[in-house]
């Protein structure tokens, strides 16, 4: 059964005003070129052509050729894991779930099509130099993560007080299949149904894909970390859309991100 790509394209990426006032943080360009753009080309040349994007915040300037869309109807008062939901009837039985922030190179994409666990998230374990050029302070912006035994995820998405706290950056990007996606299933009605300890900073409608990736964690599933070294971005700011684009135009970008890989 071939790959589907589910990528989550709803939300208005308010920390990017003003770029976003008239288009979707999807459309962001980087180097001349949309997020968008980038993602979809790089699943094409991959083998993946069954692309779904869930949009919601300015979904006309959306419609790109090889994909489908489904509206999250609820985009302003919801974040990624509801709008990930909205396309549940096309979960299937295996499946690429991408932010629509972000690119790749396509060996990236690539460690998650070869990978054979039920659930894969792609982490970035070169990060700390890319989050010294995007930040003046790298901690204030990066999340935990840890690998336990066999690269298996046993932590994620949490307030680090120490560099010592991150294996690797959660990249956004990540792949379930078989049991995998029974278990997000299951994960979804669990963070809707009771209380965890993130309710006190947000509702579960919500919640982060972090939250969602936790609840799999402490419901005793495999996380299974694919580690690359690079070869990755993500917008987020005004000043990540400038840094970056900087580092697009002198070159110096190839020290992280080469679209031909």
């Amino acid at each position: 059964m071939a790959i589907k790509a589910i990528i989550l394209a709803a939300g208005r990426g308010s920390r990017l005003n003003p770029y976003t006032e008239s288009l979707p943080k999807p459309m962001t360009e980087l180097g001349g070129i949309t997020l968008l753009e980038r993602q979809i080309k790089t699943l094409l040349d991959c083998g993946i052509s069954d692309i779904i994007l869930v949009t919601g915040y300015l979904n006309k300037h959306l419609n790109f050729s090889k994909t489908r869309q489904i509206y999250n109807s609820d985009w302003q008062t919801t974040n990624m894991v509801e709008s990930l939901f909205c396309a549940e009837k096309e979960f299937g039985n295996d499946i690429i779930i991408s932010y629509g922030d972000i690119v790749y190179e396509r060996k990236v994409l690539k460690s998650l099509i070869n990978a054979q666990n039920e659930i894969s998230v792609a982490v970035n374990t070169d990060w700390h130099a890319l989050w010294e050029a995007r930040f003046e302070e790298p901690l204030s912006d990066a999340e935990t993560l840890k690998f336990g035994t066999e690269d298996n995820i046993i932590e994620i998405g949490n307030r680090p007080n120490s560099i010592e706290q991150i294996d690797g950056q959660y990249m956004g990007l990540m792949r379930f299949k078989g049991r995998g996606i029974e278990g997000l299933k299951i994960a979804h009605k669990q963070i809707l149904s009771g209380e965890r300890p993130w309710n006190k900073f947000r509702p579960a409608k919500q919640a982060y894909m972090t939250d969602l990736l936790t609840e799999l964690i402490d419901s005793g599933y495999a996380l299974k970390g694919i580690k690359n070294h690079g070869g990755w971005l993500e917008i987020d700011t005004v000043q990540d859309f400038e840094v970056i684009n900087l580092m697009f135009k002198n070159g110096s970008i190839k020290k992280f991100f080469n679209s031909s890989l």
